[in-house]
């Protein structure tokens, strides 16, 4: 195999890591924006026995996911209510799901203002369905999404120069703002929820953005 055979083969790779990065982080965001549906709950009990997630979820979350509960319409239905009670409703259960309260200590902080510059900065919009605020996680995860979307077309159209420029955004992005208060947001909602779907997704969530960047996902 010569060398064009070899960068022919490490850009399909890139290509394919950036097409599964953007589809896990569209699916992660989905799930702090909207209500489960059955789609979603079966998604998250295959992640246990799915070779493509394995390297990335831990022996906890593996042991989280083992205790899911079996889809039936009662517990479904209190799922649905759960998801209102922790994201939606702010009464006991309510975890904010906004980086400014974790960083700023309140709503519409800095965290806020320097979200919605980079989305602009770059074109990118809310999706008018959610009437969310810029730092919520599910907008944030969005905005991941959409740049390893945009770097999966780079890579496909052998736009390495693009594609890489992309890959710094993601990088700066997860550093500066996602990871820097993911944590504290998955613990409040693992202290908040006795529920195991929630308990796996805030964990799952942890489980992905902290392996993206340490094992250089990112390329």
């Amino acid at each position: 195999m010569g060398l064009p055979d070899l960068l022919e083969n490490k850009i399909d790779s890139y290509v394919e890591l950036a097409f599964d990065r953007s589809n896990f982080y569209f699916f992660l965001s989905s799930v702090f924006l909207k209500p489960p549906t059955i789609s979603t709950i079966k998604i998250v009990m295959e992640l246990i026995s799915s070779y493509e997630f394995s390297n990335f979820i831990s022996n906890q979350t593996v042991d989280s996911l083992s205790r899911m509960e079996c889809i039936n319409n009662v517990w479904f239905e209190n799922l649905v209510q759960e998801y209102h009670d922790l994201f939606k409703v702010p009464l006991s259960k309510y975890v904010a799901p906004y980086e400014s309260v974790y960083r700023d200590g309140h709503l519409n902080g800095q965290s806020a203002i320097d979200v919605k510059k980079i989305y602009h900065r770059l074109g990118f919009q809310i999706p008018h369905e959610y009437y969310e605020l810029s730092d919520h996680i599910g907008i944030e995860l969005a905005f991941m999404a959409t740049l390893c979307k945009e770097e999966h077309k780079a890579w496909k159209e052998k736009n390495a120069k693009l594609a890489r420029s992309l890959c710094d955004i993601e990088e700066r992005f997860l550093k500066d703002h996602i990871a820097c208060w993911l944590s504290k947001l998955c613990n409040t909602i693992c202290e908040k929820t006795k529920d195991n779907f929630y308990i796996c997704i805030a964990e799952i969530n942890l489980d992905f953005v902290q392996f993206d960047i340490a094992h250089n996902l990112i390329v």
